[in-house]
């Protein structure tokens, strides 16, 4: 009856219980335990090693300064976790020629909580691999400073700009040279800067382009530089080789010259840059005065007082710009226009009407004419200075083709700019990056004589274009776009380029297909990222990257 009852008896049995299950419990606990040290010792030991590779990766160290870098890193990234034990990291460094890769490997003993379950210790070893660019740069950067720049992207691209700076600056080191290059362009190209050099220039009007834009007199058309060269010693405005003067800003050369980086040749006058000077154009009573300097049908440029009577006329001969006005000294009817032309395009005005003020609305010789470009230089400081000073310029359009036909000229080894090294040398990489906001269009006076605004090429009237049709002349400025990325990426030149707030269909077709490769083409719709993709593209072709 007895042994009955205690068989029956359920007191107890949750002691019972505990006491067999118990050991399998704390097994359970003690395991789970031991495997968060195991899994948490191994995160910090490849964190340690992670930061001891890319800390120690410094271009230009020697070897052996790299591994003593390498251990300083990893000692001082393990201090503190006690759960590592006896760790060890080795470093293997490979060379190439355009690179250096780094190997890593670390080992350590993690201590566990209940060693009866993996002996007194488990051993655990993490590795970590590094590919660092050791390439020369030269870094090029085109950027549009057009009218449509201003407000929030002249602002995102000053940024953008000064960001992309500082990271090249960072990447240098005393055997890896960095140097960059700045290129502001609108319709035409500011090349009076550093390193300028006279002799580039058609001075003596030569070229079978000088001096076409205006009327020929006494058989003989004015030469762009004696023009200025006139204008600064009349006096009668404050002109001078830098001011008022010739800016620096330069047509497009004649022909296949006007994308090729051919050197200027003296023997040759259609190799040397004209000058660029806008012609005054005739004062227009139909223009809105709201959109002076910038209207698409009318004259934008009138800045000589225009003179149409016979009194006005023969008070002006011998004027201060040298030039016989005997030929018009009889009255000029106003019907006829080339006449008056020719009189508005040479004499110096009553009153001071050249205003060369930094605005972007801007009329006189050097109208729409940028800041100038910096060569190539690792001086940085130079070159943020540069980018501090970009503005927009209204008028005359877009021409992409003239920013990157002279970004080519700073990267090639030969003149005008001659501090590129040779094309295809190993260890140096060419980047070229575009920025535009819109498409290449010749732009204002289409309903006038002259079809279109003062630009690099002239009057849309005069031919140069190809067309005297906007549409069609901006088409052909495109395929000159094409022209001169191809020959860049032939010369090995990687291309990144970018539309901002323009992604469309056009520019998508021409950009994508200029950049090296078509992921190397990017849409911006907001001026607030532009920086982003700055460095992002830097990081392509500057950084160093872990492997694994």
């Amino acid at each position: 009856m007895l042994l009955n009852k205690f068989w029956r008896s359920k007191s107890g049995n949750f002691a019972l219980l505990m006491g067999l299950g118990l050991p399998a419990i704390l097994s359970a606990v003690a395991f789970a335990v031991d495997v968060s040290t195991v899994m948490r010792a191994k995160s910090n030991l490849q964190n340690a090693l992670d930061a001891a590779n890319l800390g120690s990766s410094h271009l230009g160290d020697l070897d052996i300064s790299r591994t003593d870098a390498f251990d300083r890193y990893f000692q001082a990234n393990i201090a503190g976790h006690g759960e590592l034990a006896n760790a060890q990291a080795t470093l293997t460094v490979d060379r190439g020629v355009n690179f250096i890769k780094t190997k890593a490997v670390a080992s350590a003993d993690v201590n566990l909580n209940f060693g009866f379950l993996f002996g007194h210790n488990r051993h655990i070893a993490v590795d970590a691999s590094a590919v660092e660019s050791n390439n020369q740069l030269e870094v090029v950067l085109v950027l549009d400073n057009t009218g449509s720049m201003a407000g929030a992207r002249m602002t995102a691209l000053r940024t953008a700009t000064k960001s992309l700076l500082d990271t090249l600056e960072a990447t240098k080191s005393p055997t890896r040279q960095i140097r960059a290059s700045l290129v502001p362009f609108v319709t035409a190209v500011n090349v009076n800067g550093d390193e300028f050099d006279p002799s580039w220039i058609d001075m003596d009007g030569k070229s079978s382009t000088n001096g076409v834009n205006f009327p020929v007199i006494d058989g003989k058309r004015p030469n762009h530089m004696a023009l200025f060269k006139q204008l600064k010693d009349t006096g009668w405005t404050e002109a001078g080789w830098n001011g008022t003067g010739w800016k620096g800003c330069v047509e497009a050369r004649p022909g296949a010259y006007n994308i090729s980086d051919t050197p200027p040749d003296p023997d040759k006058p259609d190799t040397l840059f004209v000058p660029y000077f806008a012609p005054d154009d005739p004062e227009d009573a139909q223009k809105p005065s709201s959109s002076y300097g910038n209207a698409a049908k009318y004259y934008n440029n009138s800045y000589l007082d225009d003179v149409s009577d016979k009194t006005k006329t023969a008070k002006l001969k011998g004027n201060r710009l040298g030039i016989d006005l005997s030929s018009l000294a009889d009255p000029v009817p106003p019907a006829d226009k080339d006449a008056k032309e020719k009189v508005a395009k040479y004499v110096a005005p009553t009153k001071a009407l050249i205003t060369e003020t930094g605005s972007p609305f801007t009329v006189g010789p050097n109208r729409a004419c940028p800041t100038p470009v910096v060569p190539l230089t690792d001086d940085f400081d130079k070159l943020r200075k540069a980018a501090s000073e970009m503005t927009e310029w209204n008028g005359s359009g877009t021409n992409v083709s003239e920013g990157l036909s002279w970004g080519m000229r700073v990267l090639s080894p030969a003149a005008p700019y001659t501090d590129g090294a040779p094309w295809k040398t190993p260890g140096i990489s060419k980047i070229v990056l575009l920025l535009t906001d819109g498409e290449n269009v010749v732009y204002g006076a289409s309903e006038q004589p002259t079809k279109s605004d003062y630009t690099s090429y002239g009057y849309l009237a005069g031919g140069r274009f190809g067309s005297d049709d906007q549409t069609a002349a901006a088409r052909n400025v495109d395929g000159w776009t094409k022209s001169v990325c191809t020959q860049l990426k032939n010369q090995g030149v990687q291309i990144y380029t970018m539309v901002l707030q323009s992604d469309t269909a056009a520019n998508r077709a021409l950009y994508s297909a200029c950049a090296s490769d078509p992921s190397g083409y990017y849409a911006v719709n907001d001026p607030a990222k532009l920086p982003d993709v700055f460095q992002q593209i830097a990081n392509k072709f500057s950084r160093l990257q872990l492997t694994n």
